[in-house]
């Protein structure tokens, strides 16, 4: 019974783990409520788990407030552009059936490449903003080099994320089930899922860069 409650038992381990997700899920929660907070938010969320996976766990709220701040303009305008442009993507969606045959396939090819393009930016985009200090156009252009050398990575996280965005949306049920596994750590499991094949991806630029 001591061996499980030490605290270095894997048993410890798994419950502290849990317990800073519901801790992250609720900070995440509570600090998109403006909602012009997400793109921060998001990567204040990111960053902290990449600290937990580092096991560099210090002070979850301090490590999650202070990547908040610090990543706070860069990331908000991300996610401002990555939003305008996933509404310029969508009505284009929604006009091109309206096209000639010819004009409607070249516009749904270069729609379906905006979207792989913008899927891609934003499953790794918050996390390597809090991990590096870049321009947003050498981020851009990083991430999409990236995205392209670890094509393994990339592919699960798009049909993951792509995935739960789906299930969401099959059925009103699975919304509401959705949102209730969210509000209780969801969105921290599946930051920390995505955060796992993430660091795959970074920590083998950086042994490279060395």
């Amino acid at each position: 019974m001591g061996k499980l409650l030490n605290i270095d038992s894997p048993v410890m381990r798994i419950m502290a783990l849990l317990a800073d997700l519901v801790i992250l899920n609720t900070l995440f929660i509570l600090t998109s409520l403006p909602l012009i907070t997400i793109g921060a938010s998001i990567c204040a969320l990111q960053t902290s788990l990449q600290k937990i996976l580092h096991q560099k766990r210090g002070s979850v709220v301090k490590n999650y407030f202070k990547s908040f701040s610090l990543n706070f303009r860069q990331a908000t305008i991300f996610f401002i552009i990555l939003s305008l442009l996933t509404f310029i993507l969508f009505c284009d969606f929604r006009l091109v059936g309206h096209l000639p045959l010819l004009l409607s396939f070249l516009m749904r090819t270069a729609a379906f490449i905006g979207t792989l393009v913008l899927a891609l930016l934003s499953v790794y985009g918050f996390s390597y903003i809090g991990r590096y200090k870049n321009s947003l156009k050498k981020t851009v252009y990083n991430i999409l080099l990236i995205s392209i050398q670890n094509w393994f990575q990339s592919l699960f996280l798009l049909v993951f994320n792509g995935f739960i965005i789906y299930f969401s949306f099959t059925s009103p049920q699975a919304l509401l089930t959705m949102i209730y596994l969210l509000t209780f750590g969801g969105f921290s499991m599946i930051g920390l899922v995505c955060s796992i094949m993430i660091k795959q991806v970074f920590d083998r630029i950086e042994r490279g860069a060395h």
